[in-house]
């Protein structure tokens, strides 16, 4: 029983605990994560579980479920009157009835301009309405396990649009993986077949606050005054890529506060040396366990294998370790059963967990009893036939 009770235990503390730590640089933001997608780690986070309107973040989804259906991209479709109706107020990529352009250009098209247009063409023409489109983008959000993301549109004029941003981080590390998503979510511009031309200006906020552009490799920008300003980037840094999401970061002016919130993310992760860090040496003996009722009083469990965490360097000298392992075990332990965990934390929060296991079986004293008395009788045994046949040749 107490076996199962630490087990259940077990269970809950690992799958709450945190896997982060809280971003150490203020932003206006209200939500946002650093994922380095080199290593595929989360580095820091700012209520990253926090639901949030997407506004035109929406559109990544509608990329995905676009690039993940439709099987030529380059594919003709002639723009139909309810493509481009009932859009007044939103951003357009300009497309006209009776336009030809390709899947490629209107993802383009909504990634650089933001279009509204062009998401829900997008819609229609990949799955016949909006309505069955959005279930299509649902489904693809229950595939990815993003369970706190909801879509009502493919553009994101709907306030029920809401996500994480953890969530947006990790649909956006999947997408990035297509090779034409990639190559559309980092261009700047782009002139479609039928002359119209996409062009992405969150770059020019950058350059309007003297920053260097070129630190964001690529972006799709989203704002309502209900949603605030939102921004989800990929940077590179010193060989290792990272996506950065700020969300609901507050308006000033220029409504540029997403774009200054994620430059002080990259500008802080760029002043601070990272790197995959040994936390726990292999065959490291952790603290001892007691064992009942055997031939052995005390088990000494040892980390396997080198562990790594990615940090900087004043973070590594917060490494310290909580020590959450069972108090003893006996003959109904196995080899392979978990004993228990270790948090590692910098400083006071904790950013990763590894697990205990045992590595021998548990043999009780009635058990090793048992052992011995058989192998005595074998040994007995082997040397009674060695002298029967000595006897039975020398009889020869």
């Amino acid at each position: 029983m107490k076996k199962v009770i630490f087990t259940i235990c077990l269970f809950i503390a690992i799958f709450s605990t945190p896997r982060a730590l809280e971003l150490p640089v203020e932003i206006t933001a209200e939500s946002a994560i650093l994922i380095n997608t080199t290593d595929d780690k989360i580095v820091y986070t700012k209520n990253a579980d926090n639901r949030e309107i997407l506004a035109s973040l929406t559109k990544i989804m509608t990329a995905y479920a676009v690039i993940d259906n439709v099987e030529n991209l380059n594919a003709r479709v002639t723009i139909t009157e309810q493509d481009v109706a009932n859009l007044e107020g939103f951003t357009c990529v300009g497309l006209e009835v009776g336009m030809v352009v390709t899947f490629k250009d209107l993802l383009y098209g909504l990634m650089l301009v933001s279009g509204a247009d062009a998401a829900q063409a997008l819609a229609y023409h990949t799955s016949g309405s909006t309505e069955k489109f959005v279930e299509l983008m649902n489904q693809e959000a229950v595939k990815l396990d993003l369970k706190n993301t909801k879509f009502m549109d493919s553009y994101g004029g709907d306030d029920n649009n809401v996500s994480t941003a953890r969530e947006i981080g990790l649909l956006l590390e999947e997408t990035l993986k297509n090779p034409t998503f990639n190559t559309i979510f980092k261009s700047t511009s782009y002139i479609m077949t039928n002359g119209l031309v996409a062009y992405n200006s969150t770059r020019n906020f950058a350059i309007y606050h003297g920053l260097d552009d070129s630190l964001i490799t690529g972006n799709k920008s989203g704002y309502t005054p209900e949603a605030g300003l939102l921004l989800a980037s990929t940077t590179t840094i010193n060989g290792i890529d990272y996506i950065v999401i700020v969300m609901k970061s507050k308006e000033n002016e220029k409504l540029t506060t997403h774009v200054l919130d994620t430059y002080r993310i990259i500008d802080y992760v760029k002043n601070h040396k990272y790197d995959n860090r040994v936390v726990m040496l292999k065959n490291k003996n952790l603290p001892t366990i007691k064992v009942k009722n055997s031939t052995t009083d005390i088990y000494i469990p040892m980390v396997k294998e080198n562990v790594t965490e990615f940090l900087n360097e004043e973070e590594m000298e917060k490494i310290n370790f909580k020590y959450n392992l069972t108090k003893e075990i006996d003959s109904n332990y196995s080899k392979g059963d978990n004993l228990g965990y270790i948090d590692i934390l910098v400083g006071d929060e904790v950013i990763d967990s590894y697990n205990v296991y045992l590595e021998d079986d548990i043999f009780n004293k009635n058990q090793t009893s048992d052992i011995i008395i058989t192998i005595i009788f074998v040994l007995i045994g082997g040397i009674v036939f060695i002298i029967f046949i000595n006897l039975l040749l020398l009889r020869n």
